[in-house]
């Protein structure tokens, strides 16, 4: 036969439980929504999922986070059925041998009550630390996801750079002039006697004048190579339009002298030597040449 007191406690508890339902129902509704999405992850053996590893742990994390805030409340709001040191009486102790002390509102059941809260606390403190972990393992790859993409950035960058200095390589101009004869130079004349022309990747060396013009902007490497035939005094200048870039200078018969320099040219500028200086009766010797590489 059931007693008054088993009867007082099962109803009680009932009543109770029935309370909570109010306050769960909508987190096992997310709880649920999370353990649908995680199970058709787990499943799902495609490439290209319909939910990312870390849409599902925000998920999940969401999930456990809704579940603690109401069991947070439920202990908040029942902090006064767990004695001093933190101990929970016996559900057995209550029912067979209740304390003197105990108040009139504080019966078996609700000491079930604390009971329960106790354990759920002890079984969420596991769950706690895996949102932890998860939250590190969230920072985690966020991290590494952006290293990865200052990676790619720099990848992309030096892929472009390589890419371009191929261009640059495979359009390479290059123009080689020299003198086959004896020619003779005067003060402020530009060189146009130039006897040999070889050029690669375009032709942009004007052969009656003398003068290179530059097919689009950037650097040039200008070589120059002087040969006296006469022990005469002469000098010439590395022109970019009117402005000097190199002097080069030679003084005694059957000697060289050479020069390079780089000039930055814009595109339609023209290149060219001019003799600065020159005794009666100089000349240049088939040795001399002139050379321009684009950069």
């Amino acid at each position: 036969m059931r007693s008054r007191i088993q009867l007082k406690v099962v109803t009680e508890q009932m009543k109770y439980l029935e309370e909570q339902m109010q306050f769960m129902e909508p987190v096992i509704g997310v709880m649920k929504n999370a353990l649908e999405k995680s199970k058709r992850w787990v499943a799902d053996t495609n490439d290209n999922p319909s939910i990312t590893y870390t849409e599902l742990c925000q998920e999940l994390a969401s999930a456990t986070t809704a579940l603690l805030d109401v069991a947070s409340n439920i202990l908040s709001e029942n902090e006064e059925l767990v004695d001093v040191d933190g101990r929970t009486p016996s559900l057995a102790q209550a029912t067979l041998e209740p304390t003197k002390t105990e108040k009139p509102d504080q019966s078996e059941s609700t000491i079930q009550h604390s009971l329960m809260y106790k354990l759920l606390q002890q079984r969420l403190m596991p769950i706690d630390k895996l949102i932890q972990i998860f939250n590190q393992n969230l920072e985690t790859r966020e991290k590494r996801i952006t290293k990865l993409e200052n990676i790619e950035d720099t990848i992309s960058k030096l892929s472009k750079d390589l890419n371009l200095t191929e261009s640059r390589v495979c359009n390479r101009y290059v123009c080689y002039v020299r003198l086959a004869d004896p020619t003779p130079v005067s003060i402020e004349s530009i060189i146009s006697t130039f006897d040999e022309v070889l050029e690669y990747n375009g032709q942009h060396f004007n052969q009656t004048t003398g003068t290179f013009v530059s097919p689009h902007d950037g650097l040039y490497l200008v070589c120059v190579t002087l040969h006296e035939w006469e022990g005469q005094l002469i000098g010439v200048s590395v022109m970019a339009g009117d402005m000097c870039c190199k002097s080069i200078e030679v003084k005694c018969a059957y000697t060289s002298a050479a020069g390079s320099v780089v000039v930055d040219m814009k595109k339609g500028q023209e290149l060219y030597l001019r003799v600065y200086h020159a005794e009666q009766g100089a000349n240049l010797s088939y040795y001399s040449s002139f050379t321009i590489v684009s950069l």
